[in-house]
């Protein structure tokens, strides 16, 4: 668990600040320079549509790296020509892709014409973007199986954002046009391309030779059959990541529940965070270890990851949640988006619940019963519109946030049970029931703390008074215990470095 803990640790901390430069963007850079029909386009709608536009012309490759590429490793042989299949193979997804996008114009137009003109308009930018995001998670998959998951994420999380800002500044000063914006925010990601690229040749990675044996290897069989199961259960996830963006609009408010879904759910999603760095680094170890059989290395990352990861999660959520009002008067348009603050507690408690199971989805897709994976997002994508369709005409934005809650709590619940009965395996130790009365220890004695002033002041001291008491509680409570014996050893690795620093 060590090299995940740093790599995930030092991936977090690029996260986080992506996410500060993105948060940056929207309520800041993005409000102030783009109509809200603009805003609607450049921040959410072309961004959604071709990552879940990507997810599916990918034909499955990141997974495929993640599980087959310790069969073809061996520096000697240039890993026998994978890094070239990988660059090679998309473009069989993206012509197939293409053909359809171009075919089906007439129903999308049908679709958006009336409500979204501007998507409308934008509609061939689209495709180019979706190759670039296509490449760009291929190219990072490639750099997970080496362990090094921390520029790639500076290049996304921060480059492309970065790059994102300065153009709509650009575009607010009248140095560009809008149609010169989303042309030269597709080339940035062209750069992102490369930057990959070069990233992988500084590593001694880049290993450019196509091997055509490997589509006649009997390997490839398996492959592209694994492929195109993960394909459907990987798109069907990122459709789920988008759906409350795709469904709000059709509903009374439109754009603008939208906007206080978008912002609330953003809050919320740092909690997630974690989830996301320990996973990508966990991936290519748990497939080693299930090409080794080693059971016991699996329930030992299963259980620690569970474990690390509901101590995160619920303290970020306990911050966040004690201090929603406070962060939502912080925010420009205060009074429109505190509308949301239902949306940060069903969205955030999701996150945590999701967190608490462990590498559930990471464990299954690596096993023999992958195929089943497929059938836990389909169902997961099923609960998710049914309860959207219920739940959005009642409580509108509210509701989709409620609707999240639910379907990952009956998805994860699911997975966690069949794991169970199949791999003999689950997360739970009695740590996790310790980290749980933490929890409600915890936000129970910060319900006490009064609120100090009003104003930016005001707010900003209750913040770090309620965040400080936090971190002494529930933080200090999980190293006195010592629950996790990764927190502990990650937390004293960071104060000697610190000890280190001031000298």
């Amino acid at each position: 668990m060590g090299i995940i803990i740093r790599q995930g640790l030092k991936n977090s901390v690029v996260t986080y600040a992506g996410t500060a430069v993105g948060v940056l963007n929207v309520l800041v850079i993005y409000n102030k320079f783009l109509t809200q029909e603009q805003f609607g386009l450049y921040a959410s709608a072309m961004v959604s549509f071709t990552t879940v536009f990507a997810s599916f012309a990918q034909i499955g490759l990141p997974h495929i790296t993640t599980r087959y590429f310790n069969r073809f490793c061996n520096d000697d042989t240039r890993h026998n020509g994978f890094l070239g299949f990988l660059l090679v193979t998309p473009l069989i997804g993206l012509f197939i892709f293409t053909i359809l996008y171009l075919s089906l114009q007439g129903v999308f137009n049908s679709i958006y014409e009336s409500k979204s003109p501007l998507l409308i308009q934008y509609y061939y930018y689209m495709l180019p973007l979706t190759f670039c995001i296509a490449y760009i998670s291929v190219l990072e998959s490639y750099s997970k199986v080496h362990l090094r998951i921390v520029v790639p994420a500076i290049i996304r999380e921060l480059g492309l954002r970065l790059s994102n800002g300065a153009l709509v500044i650009a575009f607010g000063l009248g140095y560009i046009s809008f149609e010169q914006l989303i042309a030269i925010t597709i080339f940035t990601y062209v750069l992102g391309i490369v930057a990959l690229l070069l990233y992988i040749k500084l590593l001694g990675k880049l290993y450019l030779t196509i091997d055509w044996q490997i589509y006649k290897n009997p390997l490839f069989k398996e492959m592209y059959q694994y492929g195109l199961w993960v394909l459907l259960a990987g798109a069907s996830f990122t459709l789920i990541q988008h759906v409350e963006k795709i469904m709000l609009p059709a509903y009374d408010g439109g754009l603008n529940t939208t906007a206080i879904f978008d912002i609330a759910s953003r809050i919320a999603l740092v909690i997630a965070i974690p989830r996301n760095a320990i996973a990508s680094i966990s991936l290519p170890l748990l497939a080693e270890s299930w090409q080794k059989n080693d059971i016991a290395h699996i329930e030992e990352l299963y259980k620690k990851s569970s474990l690390i990861l509901f101590i995160v999660g619920a303290f970020l959520f306990l911050g966040i949640w004690c201090n929603v009002d406070e962060i939502f008067e912080l925010l420009p348009k205060a009074d429109i988006y505190s509308q949301g603050r239902w949306v940060v507690f069903f969205f955030g408690l999701s996150k945590v619940i999701d967190m608490a199971t462990g590498l559930n989805s990471e464990i299954l897709i690596n096993s023999k019963y992958y195929r089943y994976d497929l059938a836990f997002y389909v169902l997961l994508a099923i609960l998710i519109v049914i309860t959207n369709l219920i739940l959005i005409p009642i409580y509108s934005f509210n509701g989709a946030a409620l609707a999240a809650l639910t379907s990952v709590v009956v998805y994860n619940g699911t997975k966690f049970l069949f794991i169970k009965i199949k791999l003999d395996l689950q997360p739970f130790t009695w740590d996790t029931v310790k980290v749980l009365a933490l929890f409600l220890g915890t936000y129970f004695l910060v319900l006490l703390v009064p609120r100090i002033g009003t104003g930016f002041v005001g707010n900003v001291t209750t913040i770090v008074i309620r965040s400080v008491i936090i971190c002494v509680i529930f933080g200090g409570g999980v190293l006195y215990f010592n629950i996790s014996d990764d927190a502990t050893k990650t937390v004293k690795s960071i104060l000697r470095k610190l000890r280190i620093m001031k000298k």
